[in-house]
């Protein structure tokens, strides 16, 4: 007792500095208490919890590899040294000290049950299932018997098909021992036999058994029960089942109403039942809508019902359109100052696209609906209803995408509808959206397409002034901003999507599938160091996920939701194979690429530095990867055979798997032509990978033409270094001159900067060459190495023999030719820089407002003011892109 006491006494500063966050204090106890006891492994593991929250992982993993030597079985210990390991990621070791710690102590549960989690986090299903079955024969307990037979189910699920029937024996077993006594556990048994398609068993366990009836009290085993009578067809079960949802649970149940029509569907193909099957449907239809209509709160769901047998009807040849035209226009007359009514209302009027008048006839039907108002309530309504009709205009193809004339018209008329609208929006919250705020949203998509079809920035920079004064009244106004961020960048600005960044809290798992919008293309743009931060913080969430997706599977086995074990692991192997994880590592290693490689010695010591083993580029790495970029968030009301508005509001495709193969190979390349030792890699087999790759059909529609460019010029230079470097001069010739022509005709072919070329496509082509000839000067450097080039008098030699050796006079011809590039953009840049600025923002101006595109009310007063400040504020930017682009080119050219 007195030697515990004295312990606690020890530590106790320790651990208060630990707790308190004081690190360095934390690190000088453990120092000082190591010098007394060198082999004490309690302060060993807490000295390593204090360096891995100091950032010295490696120190900190050195001491947990001699905790675990001493096979430690205290808990303060394990403990400690448990929290270091899972910062540092390192769940192999974990399992191993644990099973040491069981090993000697097996009778002891508790260590017996961390063993097991640990191998959770690990994902050692098989090792999983070995402690579950030890733990089960010890101690008896029917948790361990589940554990191990979902262990047993994961390894079926990584295609292992003799643990799914050992599984399933299990399962049958626990059965006739009336071991299943939870929902959950019924729910581990249905996973197994569905995910062996065994449909029918699945089925009959759910009807035949006691727990399978018990067990249909959970909304999810019902969905599953009605999916299952779906997939064995037992459609007559379907009507029963999901009607009796409808009429006695939830009226409002949309996955019951799908049921039963997927039913109605299948059963009227025998036209001898069809009308009889009809009819009860309707009766379903009618019944639940008035059931709803008497109640207090009016629901969608039997009316959006209604509207979902018309159109199968429709496809079944037994709906009139006139039917299904009076029943869209009862529904909108109902709901259609929800915002949700366009959602409800775009899938069931496809039809009407066909005909532009009955489009028209259809829209004012719809306008009849609205009724005068001169309560608040009811006019708010109607504004909504009438942001219905807009949206459900576009959908039907009734606004211009090519007639400025009309196209403006359109936009003078959403911009006076949402001005009449603000001042219902007086009383709103800072936090809610103004009422009408989706007509400035749609105005701006409707410009979007003008500028898409006539390439006038005007049009373009209006759209950003009226989103920018819509935003000032409604600050939250996510679809505002992100469309703000897109048109910013497909005008070259980057400044201002950076501070919208910041105002809309991006977190958590918003980093993996939002982050592309504020990022995507936007190094073009020379804002390398403010992308290099946005980048490092997105990286947190991997972070996250290695240490913290892992506890949510201990809390699944933990509580028996072996429903959810699957859904948490399919979360982590996303994350862990993210593509934009892969696209955000790649652009980090590229844009840190760019700060050193002004000169040739400092661009070929970054890849003797750097580590590029991650930066992965073969196919089975590529095809792995997993795309969870949210691309839908974007708001779209365009029809579904057309390119969505989220696709038209980018400079250019997103970045993606070809893009990253594609800036990988590059980097690899680079990495093996700067290596001074012998890593086994080998450039004439990347470098023919490489050139394959760029062969294939698809590539080139995956990335921008200078994109694929900048990708075929690197591969003409490493295939020529390979020659050279194999003594094959003359193979090298055609090489060479390749790589000369396409750095002459494609990638140092830009254009000037003037009011015409105000877009991200004309910095992207300058920051293009820019890094051909970063790259170009590293390749060009080796191949001058390896013809023995490297001194002035060599040069000079060469410089004579170039005009008796085609070899010599091709190569030489490329040095001149990527040092004219390099010279070229210079050009380009400071005029850049001359044209950018005061003078400029007066000309745009009043070439806007005297143009046949000009809106109506960016020519008034009170919004000329805020026009002509975003337009100074766009200046600014443009200014301050082409000075840092010109800033890398002068360094560069000073050097050569």
């Amino acid at each position: 007792m007195s030697s515990d006491y004295a312990t606690e006494k020890k530590l106790r500063p320790l651990y208060d500095a630990l707790d308190e966050g004081q690190n360095k204090m934390a690190l000088q106890y453990c120092t000082k208490l190591l010098k007394k006891t060198p082999e004490w492994p309690l302060v060993k593991a807490l000295k390593a919890l204090v360096l891995v929250r100091t950032g010295k992982e490696e120190e900190a993993f050195e001491l947990c590899n001699q905790v675990k030597k001493a096979i430690p079985t205290d808990e303060a210990t394990l403990q400690a040294v448990t929290m270091t390991l899972k910062e540092l990621g390192k769940h192999s070791v974990i399992v191993e000290l644990y099973e040491n710690a069981a090993n000697l102590q097996p009778k002891n549960e508790e260590f017996g049950n961390h063993w097991f989690m640990a191998m959770v986090r690990n994902n050692d299903f098989k090792g999983q299932q070995a402690a579950a079955v030890k733990l089960h024969r010890v101690f008896k307990q029917n948790k361990y018997l589940f554990w191990a037979i979902m262990s047993l189910a994961l390894q079926g699920q990584s295609g292992n098909n003799l643990s799914y029937v050992l599984a399933e024996r299990m399962m049958a077993k626990a059965l006739e021992e009336k071991r299943l006594e939870e929902v959950e556990h019924m729910r581990l048994y249905l996973l197994i036999l569905l995910d062996q398609k065994k449909n029918d068993q699945a089925l009959k366990l759910l009807l035949d058994s006691s727990l399978g009836q018990t067990s249909l009290r959970d909304p999810e085993v019902r969905q599953i029960k009605s999916e299952l009578l779906r997939e064995n067809k037992c459609w007559d079960s379907v009507i029963e089942m999901s009607q009796e949802a409808l009429e006695k649970e939830n009226a409002d149940d949309w996955f019951h109403w799908l049921a039963y029509f997927d039913a109605v569907e299948a059963l009227i193909v025998d036209k001898t039942k069809a009308d009889e099957i009809i009819s009860k449907a309707e009766k379903l239809v009618a019944s639940s809508q008035k059931a709803v209509l008497e109640s207090k709160l009016l629901k969608r769901g039997p009316f959006l019902a209604e509207l979902d047998l018309d159109y199968r009807l429709q496809k079944a040849g037994k709906r009139s359109e006139e039917v299904i035209l009076e029943h869209l226009v009862s529904y909108f007359s109902r709901f259609g100052s929800k915002n949700c009514a366009f959602e409800d209302l775009q899938s069931y009027i496809t039809f009407l696209r066909l005909d532009k008048e009955k489009s028209k006839k259809f829209i004012d039907s719809l306008k009849d609906t609205i009724k005068s108002a001169d309560g608040k309530p009811a006019q708010v309504k109607n504004v909504y209803k009438n942001v219905n009709i807009r949206k459900l205009e576009r959908f039907l193809n009734l606004h211009p995408q090519s007639d400025i004339k009309q196209g403006i018209n359109i936009v003078n008329e959403l911009w006076k509808e949402y001005q009449d609208a603000l001042p219902l929006g007086e009383d709103l919250e800072k936090t809610e959206m103004q009422h009408g705020d989706e007509f400035v949203i749609l105005a701006s998509h409707i410009l979007l397409d003008l500028y898409n079809e006539h390439k006038q920035a005007g049009i373009l920079i209006q759209a950003i002034s009226l989103l920018e004064i819509a935003l000032t009244k409604s600050i939250h106004n996510f679809q505002i901003k992100l469309m703000l961020v897109r048109m910013y960048i497909m005008i070259g600005v980057y400044k201002r999507p950076f501070e919208i960044y910041r105002t809309m809290e991006i977190k958590q798992i918003q980093f993996d599938t939002m982050i592309h919008y504020f990022t995507d293309r936007v190094a073009s743009l020379g804002c390398v160091d403010e992308l290099e931060t946005l980048l490092h913080d997105s990286l947190s969430i991997y972070k996250s996920n290695e240490v913290e997706t892992p506890e949510m599977l201990v809390k699944a086995y933990q509580y028996g939701t072996f429903s959810k074990i699957q859904e948490f692991i399919e979360f982590r192997r996303r994350l862990d194979t993210s593509l934009q994880q892969a696209i955000s590592r790649t652009e980090l290693m590229r844009l840190d690429y760019v700060h050193v490689s002004f000169q040739t010695k400092y661009a070929t010591q970054f890849f003797h530095e750097q580590d590029v083993s991650n930066i992965s580029y073969d196919d089975t790495f590529i095809a792995a990867r997993s795309d969870n970029r949210d691309f839908k968030v974007f708001i779209n009301y365009n029809p579904e055979d057309t390119l969505t508005s989220e696709n038209r509001a980018k400079p250019a495709c997103s970045t993606n798997a070809t893009w990253v193969q594609i800036i990988s190979y590059i980097l690899n390349i680079l990495s093996i032509v700067c290596e001074t030792k012998e890593s086994g890699r080998d450039l004439n087999t990347i470098t023919s990978n490489f050139k394959c790759l760029l062969e294939r059909e698809d590539v080139k529609a995956q990335v921008t033409g200078p994109e694929f460019a900048l990708a075929s010029f690197v591969s003409k230079l490493a295939d020529a270094l390979v020659l050279i470097k194999a003594s094959k001069n003359n193979d090298a010739i055609e090489v060479l001159n390749s790589a000369t022509t396409i750095l002459q005709d494609q990638l140092s072919n830009v254009e000037a900067f003037s009011e015409q070329t105000l877009a991200w496509n004309t910095f992207h082509k300058l920051s293009t060459c820019l890094e051909a000839f970063n790259y170009g000067s590293v390749l060009i450097e080796m191949m001058s190495r390896a013809l023995g080039l490297s001194s002035k008098e060599a040069k000079r030699k060469a410089a004579e023999k170039a005009k008796t050796d085609p070899f010599i006079s091709s190569f030489i011809e490329l040095q001149l030719a990527t040092k004219k590039s390099l010279q070229d953009i210079q050009t380009v840049a400071r005029n850049g820089k001359e044209l950018f600025r005061v003078q400029l923002q007066k000309k745009l101006f009043k070439d806007i407002s005297d143009s046949d595109y000009a809106i109506a009310c960016l020519k008034t007063r009170d919004c000329q003011n805020v026009f002509n400040n975003h337009i100074k504020l766009m200046i600014q930017s443009w200014s301050l892109s082409v000075t840092q682009l010109s800033e890398e080119i002068d360094r560069r050219v000073q050097k050569l």
